[in-house]
């Protein structure tokens, strides 16, 4: 009995012996200078590692799992394209719209002896970035057309001249253009074939001209003036008495266009028109003009100019405003 109790006695504690033998040890931090120490602490463990080195560029593991909305870089990307546009520049401009772009034009010219004053209205559409169509019209003029015989007032006369227009970039400095006039009441149709040309040099000057080189008649009456309803009632009474008109005309004309400030341009031109295919009737004239873009959609213009020097009557002031779409 007494070693039956005497068993029961060591047991419990001969349990607790062997279970802290077999327990693991605490893992011991080492102290900086590596001696080992004497009394050991608890080591605090780096967590694992990710893919790659960050802080030499390296990335997180890509098929690592990701949180609600963040971004899935794919790689490097290329770019977005700029979009060009038209210029406010006069000088880097090309001599056609961007495709898909629209502009529109009202033009004013007034001579001031005999007073007329003439409207026209004028609108371009790019189809491509080479290719552009237009139509003119020839909106009337205010002036004395002696219409009753011995009326001395000025009136608005409707105009009755309107054209077709078809221009296409061949190269960066010259755009060739096609123009279909036409006259409603005597009905006229004419063409004209122009050769439009501008070099640039450098950011600050172009050098421009032969937009209208030759003009003839496609039936018997005259060819129609689009900027001056005046000159085709003329032309229209010429033919009711049996006058002769002019078969067309020969232009050769050019100019320069400086750029003062990236929305301020001025320019001259200077050219000679061979009335009737003749050289006995030629007029030399002369134009000035500035132009100023507030806006890259808006340009105004103003200019002054003569169409003949040795003949006054020809001295004209003139404005524009074109808006682009």
């Amino acid at each position: 009995m007494v070693r039956s109790g005497l068993l029961a006695a060591a047991l419990p504690t001969t349990i607790v012996t062997l279970w802290a033998l077999s327990a693991p040890a605490p893992a011991l931090a080492q102290p900086a200078d590596g001696s080992g120490g004497g009394s050991g602490s608890e080591v605090e463990l780096d967590e694992d590692p990710v893919s790659g080195d960050l802080d030499n560029g390296g990335e997180e593991n890509p098929d690592a799992p990701r949180l609600g909305d963040q971004p899935v870089d794919d790689g490097p990307k290329a770019p977005a394209a700029k979009k060009t546009g038209y210029p406010i520049n006069e000088v880097a401009r090309p001599m056609t719209l961007p495709d898909f772009t629209s502009e529109v034009r009202l033009d004013l010219r007034l001579f001031p002896s005999p007073l007329d004053a003439e409207f026209g209205l004028r609108a371009r559409y790019g189809i491509t970035r080479q290719a552009q169509v237009g139509v003119r019209y020839a909106i009337g003029g205010f002036y004395d057309d002696g219409k009753p015989a011995g009326s001395d007032k000025a009136t608005f006369n409707t105009g009755k001249a309107v054209a077709l227009e078809f221009q296409l970039l061949v190269t960066p400095w010259l755009a060739p253009r096609l123009t279909i006039p036409m006259y409603v009441d005597p009905f006229a149709i004419a063409a004209t074939l122009g050769a439009q040309m501008k070099f640039r040099i450098g950011d600050k000057l172009a050098l421009v001209g032969f937009e209208d080189v030759v003009g003839f008649k496609l039936t018997d009456k005259f060819v129609p003036d689009l900027e001056n309803e005046r000159a085709n009632e003329l032309a229209a009474d010429t033919l009711e008495t049996n006058g002769i008109t002019s078969d067309g005309y020969i232009r050769l004309d050019g100019g320069v266009i400086y750029q003062v400030e990236d929305n301020l341009a001025v320019g001259g031109r200077f050219g000679i028109t061979f009335n009737n295919f003749d050289d006995a009737d030629a007029a030399t004239g002369l134009r000035l003009n500035v132009q100023f873009t507030p806006r890259k959609q808006l340009d105004l213009i103003g200019h002054l100019g003569m169409g003949a020097l040795d003949d006054t009557d020809t001295f004209s002031l003139g404005g524009a405003l074109a808006v682009r779409i």
